[in-house]
């Protein structure tokens, strides 16, 4: 079984995608520091109703200690990322 998934992110607060290898066997809050430290997003850690990353095809709310291959990405899936405040002006 692969390890590994190529997948689409995209910072919806500044128009960036790139393509990430991300591996599946680690879980969506260790993702979410990662990118957070890496891409320097700003995520607030200790708020844990904001610490969360949406998905496309599947649609998914990435969070928690679940492991990233129990979401069931694919190669595509894209990774989407926005700032709460932007994300409540959407709805």
């Amino acid at each position: 079984m692969k390890e590994t998934l190529t997948v689409i992110f995209a910072n919806e607060t500044t128009g960036e995608e790139m393509d990430l290898e991300i591996p599946l066997y680690i879980t969506a809050d260790e993702l979410i520091r990662s990118l957070n430290k890496a891409l320097m997003l700003g995520i607030d850690m200790d708020d844990m109703e904001n610490c969360f990353l949406r998905t496309e095809n599947p649609i998914a709310l990435l969070r928690g200690d679940r492991l990233l291959k129990d979401f069931h990405l694919r190669t595509g899936t894209k990774i989407c990322y926005a700032k709460a405040a932007e994300i409540a002006e959407i709805e």
